[in-house]
């Protein structure tokens, strides 16, 4: 599993031009990863992932 993330902080004015290009805002979200490995074997290795996400609305496994 390749999960990418880019986190970057936008000046006002970038906001600005991002709206004036047509894109809307959706709203944000925050949110909690917690990933867990097996000590039979390692997740990463088999592009495996245990993760309990939590957000505001609770909490998700996934796997």
């Amino acid at each position: 599993m390749i999960e990418v993330e880019v986190k970057a902080r936008a000046r006002e004015d970038t906001k600005d031009a991002i709206v004036a290009l047509g894109a809307v805002p959706i709203g944000t979200e925050n949110h909690h990863d917690l990933y867990f490995n097996s000590p039979h074997r390692d997740f990463k290795k088999t592009d495996e992932a245990l993760r309990i996400r939590i957000k505001e609305d609770g909490a998700r496994l996934t796997y």
